[in-house]
């Protein structure tokens, strides 16, 4: 108790992280977003139709995407036929633009929404298959 006592910031730090984790994970849980590690976007690619979405620049999605991707704009989004009944998986450089593009998906009635984890980066890291590459 003493140690809380005389660093309560410290505590109350600790206390918010805490609360922040917990939120974050029971979000990715239970919420209509999904995130996806390397292994089962290859198993989804596989096994199913679904629509990949990249929102890196043009540039970057010219130097090596994942195959069947389509590169898309955050603010491209609104423009995008989600009639298709396939889930929707987004990715990007990093997770927060691509879980932002998922909730957007979301937002436009997809039922099925997901996002890889890690991005590219992990994609890459994972030694996965890259087309497009110069």
């Amino acid at each position: 108790m003493e140690f809380i006592a005389n660093n309560i910031i410290l505590f109350i730090a600790l206390a918010v992280l805490i609360f922040l984790i917990i939120n974050l994970e029971t979000k990715s849980l239970f919420g209509k977003v999904q995130k996806l590690s390397c292994d089962e976007l290859t198993k989804l690619l596989n096994n199913s139709k679904i629509t990949l979405i990249d929102l890196r620049t043009a540039e970057e999605f010219n130097s090596g995407h994942i195959v069947t991707a389509k590169n898309l704009s955050l603010e491209d989004i609104e423009k995008l036929d989600t009639k298709s009944d396939n889930p929707f998986v987004a990715y990007a450089s990093t997770d927060s633009d691509a879980l932002k593009a998922a909730l957007q998906f979301s937002k436009l009635g997809i039922q099925q929404v997901f996002y890889l984890e890690g991005g590219i980066k992990s994609w890459v890291e994972n030694n996965m298959p890259l087309t497009g590459e110069d």
